[in-house]
């Protein structure tokens, strides 16, 4: 092509470009078609548009023309540039770069270079540049400088591969540019090439770099104070993204500086005076360090200082955290979440003792605010720490009794606010205080003050959810009463009307048929609005009512629920044809219950159903696209980079995907075989979303498979599964091939999953599964699931180290998340040694070492949760133990001195076990003396702990039942047993209890025949309270036996059975 052609190639394209700025759709419709179809198919393109960026004198067109040749230089340039045109651009724009006066353009011609050198550098070509920009950013020209070091950021991003070998080098740079005394730009984008670097660095493979690495932190902060105090918040916001990409990337570049790091942060955190947008991305850095790095947190004992600093934060706008918007840079609202997030991570003596402590004195500060954060702070902290905050519920209490009497009307709706999360944590401590709580919360919901009156029906919602139902139902004619006629007040607040309707579904839920006087004025109530289609806040109050219409049908039954049942699932099923997120949640949880309460006659409606269910599962949660460049005019296809960087997640599409994983549970555990023939469809759909990125949509998924597996298993109608190998009973093949899709989804989940919560859903669903279907179920993947169980409990599983720093030893204490993960995989374990009997034999000798040294931890939670595990390994292995009984006998009875209850409690049961099944005789009785003594003393230790003194009194009657030859005292022995009968709470330790009393009356035993009237006594009793709601026996076998013997007895003397109760059972 002629010279000529070519400059009359440029004018064309400089014209189409002109064009393309002109606010005229249709000439820049025009303008881009003709650029697309003629222009850039050119082999002219690129030189062309590279002249044009280095001749034209518009910035805007020098600007497009940058933005458009970027986009070309990946797909054109190595093969439709001649060399000799390359060689002329390569230096050319280098130049111009430097001599650019705009910083828009001269950026995006920085992006240009890195577009070529992404491909020259990696085939060996453009050996000039790397001195090039060596020489550039040690330049005395600031401008020089600046694009220099640009240039190498955007060069990391691209081919961060091609500089790994050169990382010495870079960094020598880099410890200059960092301290740039002229030009904060240099600055900043060294920390932004830094932090590219970071992402690639492994200390298991680069730790010479990795230590090197750690220089740059104090510099980084350094940037980080220059760039606060110039006020440039974009320069911040990149910065903070850095040090968060660095939380996530290997631990070791920040192993030694996180101290000093969250000392900065605190700092800046707490600073009122600096701009709240700052001090925003400061506590949101704390949040992901304490979530991300929590071990190294916890070992710098920094927790207290955390939790006292997000404390004085969160008082200065409590009011914040009950704000429907979502505003991410209010100071004290992410405060909140930090407090919530540390009490999850952190054990209880870094953070919510620290809080125990300090909130009396705010609750009881001068200051309004202070006093309302002290209480919301009590509400949000005691997730995480549930068990410790039960030994101080008389404190807290008092808290809570203490913001109802505050003159404030804000600090009254805190503190009803903070008794709703303590009775969803502690429902059996909270629910015991009944008669003190519920008045008080009553009376506040008549409070003009909208506020108050929603905060209290939140706060009865909680409470009277966990209300046994013979303490509820006295309360429900005043109670109904006054809720249906708040419900029915013609005026009011929408948002209120919803929270009054929840309560009333807690209401239904705990009077079970109790509430059948009330349902249908209740329903009635609702129907105007289930006639709601319009208005955000209405349909979350729509869905509200499902979610109550659902407890009231599990409450009153489907003969009772027909009569409006037509009518609702209807509405239910418009509301899944709406875009509103959480109504179509609600209709889809509602249909869940339904297919509970009705069974197999829920059928007809899953033709409907399904497709909806179907359709949620296969939906995308992507969400809309930007713009790559806020200076990019986008006029062709910004490729398949530039999507992928813009995409975001639609989080209501994700939380609405996770309801409907979750609910598929309940409509094949409910519909069962008529759910057959949506199980393949359905099965491949859910464990598509065990791999989802979303961990609440794999844990729901994963949860409704194994539920799924479960149900599969039942309706093949099996005979009751035997423990041992060869599986004795073999499964339908329907079952073994369902149970292999599903156990191959799950461990290829649970070995890459990174969330301790998504870890222990996996647990538990296979330890319940297994407990239902037996060694069969496990199939051949006993040595899958025992890898993952071990890594767990040797705290080497990817969820419990990624992110986390590796040189850090054991701690001496454990938050109680940490423990549930540990118990779930402990109830692994006790799951298959029940189902595979001495043939675990060899997988137990691996984790019994491992548990015995959670049995002797210094973290109460973990000596409990190891304990416990030891005695139901007992439980299950039985016999087949005995090869561990000297060691099992030294745990037990060391840790029946434990300074805790709870471990005293279940080392009391371990014992007993053992004694049971160890066929160990001389080495078990050899200790009898020591512990029938130590049993006494914890008789009186123990008192007011109920399931203690069960736990003592099955061990009791264990040794006793398996050693009666034994030299022990037996007519002492049994006196002490007697007294402490009949059990207040552990009842399943009837069953040894009677196993013994049965087993000495089948002896003709003289000591029990004289204890024959108490026997009765206590009989009378453990069958008046024998119900299905609270079975005084755990096996029917055991209950069968003591029938036996009541009619033994009556037969031996027809007199001495008077009971009614007792009668009636004789005579059965």
């Amino acid at each position: 092509m002629s010279q000529d052609e070519a400059s009359e190639f440029v004018a064309y394209l400089t014209q189409l470009l002109v064009q393309i700025t002109q606010p005229d759709n249709n000439l820049i419709k025009e303008a881009s078609s003709k650029l697309q179809k003629i222009v850039f198919p050119h082999k002219l393109a690129v030189p062309g548009l590279i002249q044009v960026v280095q001749q034209n004198p518009s910035e805007q067109i020098r600007q497009l023309a940058a933005i458009e040749v970027r986009k070309l230089i990946p797909v054109r340039w190595e093969n439709d540039v001649a060399e000799p045109v390359k060689n002329h651009i390569r230096p050319s724009l280098l130049e111009s770069t430097l001599q650019e006066s705009s910083p828009l353009v001269k950026h995006a011609c920085a992006r240009v270079i890195t577009e070529i050198a992404t491909i020259d550098l990696s085939e060996g070509l453009w050996n000039e540049l790397p001195p090039f920009l060596h020489n550039a950013a040690t330049s005395s020209n600031a401008n020089d400088r600046e694009l220099a070091v640009y240039v190498l950021f955007t060069l990391l991003e691209s081919i961060e591969s091609t500089f790994l070998k050169k990382i010495p080098e870079l960094f020598a740079l880099f410890s200059q540019t960092i301290v740039d005394p002229e030009s904060q730009t240099v600055r900043l984008n060294t920390v932004l090439a830094l932090g590219k670097i970071g992402e690639v660095l492994d200390s298991a493979t680069d730790d010479d770099n990795v230590k090197s690495f750690r220089q740059f932190l104090p510099g980084i902060i350094n940037v980080l104070k220059q760039v606060i105090e110039s006020d440039d918040e974009k320069a911040a916001g990149q910065i903070f993204e850095v040090l968060q990409t660095l939380l996530f990337s290997d631990s070791g570049l920040l192993s030694k500086n996180l101290g000093d790091l969250a000392q900065f942060m605190l700092q800046l955190a707490k600073e009122t005076s600096v701009d709240a947008a700052y001090r925003a991305l400061a506590i949101q850095l704390l949040n992901n360090m304490v979530r991300y790095r929590k071990t190294k947190v916890q070992s710098l004992k920094i927790g207290p200082e955390l939790t006292n600093t997000a404390l004085r934060i969160a008082s200065e706008n409590p009011g914040s955290l009950e704000e429907d918007e979502e505003d991410d840079e209010d100071p004290s609202k992410l405060a909140f979440q930090l407090i919530g997030i540390l009490s999850v991570s952190l054990p209880p003596s870094q953070c919510m003792n620290i809080l125990l402590t300090a909130i009396p004195a705010l609750v009881s500060s001068q200051n309004a605010n202070e006093r309302s954060a002290g209480l919301l702070a009590l509400g949000i902290a005691v997730e995480g720490a549930p068990e410790f905050v039960t030994t101080q519920i008389k404190l807290v209490l008092q808290l809570v009794l203490q913001g109802f009497r505050d003159d404030t009307l804000e600090v009254r709706a805190s503190a009803l606010l903070a008794l709703a999360q303590l009775a969803d944590e502690l429902q059996e401590s909270i629910s015991k205080e009944h008669e003190l709580l519920l008045p008080i919360v009553l009376n506040m919901m008549e409070t003009p003050n909208l506020k108050v009156g929603k905060s209290a029906c939140t706060a009865l919602d909680a409470i009277v959810e966990s209300m046994d139902k013979d303490v509820i139902v006295p309360y429900l004619p005043s109670l109904m009463t006054r809720l249906i006629e708040l419900l029915n007040r013609p005026a009011g607040d929408v948002s209120l009307k919803g929270a009054i309707i929840a309560a009333i579904g807690s209401a239904a839920h705990a009077s079970k048929d109790g509430f059948i006087p009330y349902y249908s004025t209740t329903i009635r109530s609702f129907e105007p609005f289930l006639a709601l289609t319009e208005g955000e806040k209405e349909l979350d109050v729509k869905g509200m009512a499902f979610d109550s219409l659902g407890a009231i049908a599990s409450s009153v039954g489907k003969d009772a629920f027909s009569e409006f049942a037509g009518p609702i699932v209807n509405a239910a099923y418009q509301a899944l044809q709406t875009t509103h997120n959480r109504l179509r949640e609600c209709a889809f949880i509602l249909f869940g219950v339904l297919a509970k309460v009705y069974g197999p006659d829920f059928a007809p409606f899953l033709p409907q159903i399904m497709p909806e269910v179907y359709k949620t599962l296969q939906s995308d949660e992507s969400g809309d696209f930007g713009n790559d460049d806020e200076d990019d005019i986008d006029i062709g296809d910004a490729g398949d980079d530039d999507i992928w960087q813009n995409l975001t997640v639609n989080t209501s599409m994700a939380m609405e995907k996770e309801v409907v994983a979750e609910t598929v549970g309940d409509l094949v555990s409910g519909t069962k075989q008529a759910f057959l023939p949506y199980m393949e469809e359905t099965a491949n759909l859910l464990i598509n979303c065990s791999r989802h990125f979303y961990e609440g949509i794999r844990k729901a998924a994963i949860s409704s498979l194994w539920r799924a597996l479960a149900t599969v298993y039942e309706i093949s109608n099996p005979p009751k599964w035997q423990a041992g190998l060869p599986v004795k009973v073999p499964l339908a093949s329907t079952v073994t091939d369902f149970a292999a899709m599903v156990r191959t989804a799950t461990l290829e989940t649970f070995e890459e999953e990174d969330e301790r919560s998504t870890a222990t859903v996996i647990c538990d669903n296979i330890a319940e599964t297994v407990k239902l279907c037996g060694p069969g179920i496990v199939g051949d993947d006993l040595e899958g699931i025992a890898t993952q169980i071990l890594a767990v409990l040797k705290k080497s599983h990817r969820c419990q180290i990624l992110e986390d720093d590796p040189e850090e030893e054991d701690l001496e204490d454990a938050a109680e998340y940490d423990v549930m993960l540990i118990d779930s995989a402990f109830d692994v374990v006790v799951a298959l040694a029940a189902a595979f009997g001495s043939d675990f034999n060899s997988y137990f000798r691996t984790f019994s070492p491992i548990i015995q040294k959670f049995c002797s931890s210094s973290s109460e939670g973990e000596r409990k949760s190891g304990v416990g595990a030891l005695a139901e390994s007992v439980n299950g292995l039985k016999t087949a133990i005995t090869p561990y009984t000297a060691q099992l006998l030294k745990s037990f009875s060391h840790r029946l001195s434990d300074e805790s209850g709870e471990v005293r409690s279940n080392a009391t049961y371990g014992f007993g076990l053992l004694a049971e099944y160890s066929q160990s005789k001389q080495d078990i009785i050899a200790v009898y003396p020591k512990t029938l003594q130590r049993l006494q003393q914890l008789l009186s230790i123990d008192a007011e702990n109920h399931r203690a003194i069960a736990n003592i009194c099955g061990c009791v009657a264990r040794m006793l039942a398996a050693h009666l030859d034994s030299n022990i005292p037996l007519a002492d022995v049994l006196q002490a047993l007697f007294y402490n009968l009949p059990l207040k709470d552990g009842f399943e330790e009837n069953d040894p209890i009677f196993r013994l009393i049965v087993k000495l009356y089948q002896e003709s035993n003289p000591v029990i025949q004289g204890l024959t009237e108490q026997v009765i006594k206590i009989l009378d009793h453990v069958f008046s309270n024998d119900t299905p709601d609270s079975p005084q026996f755990e096996f029917d076998e055991s209950r069968d036996s003591v029938k036996q013997l009541l009619k033994y007895i009556a037969q031996q003397s027809p007199s001495a059975i008077q009971s009614e109760v007792l009668q009636k059972i004789i005579q059965q």
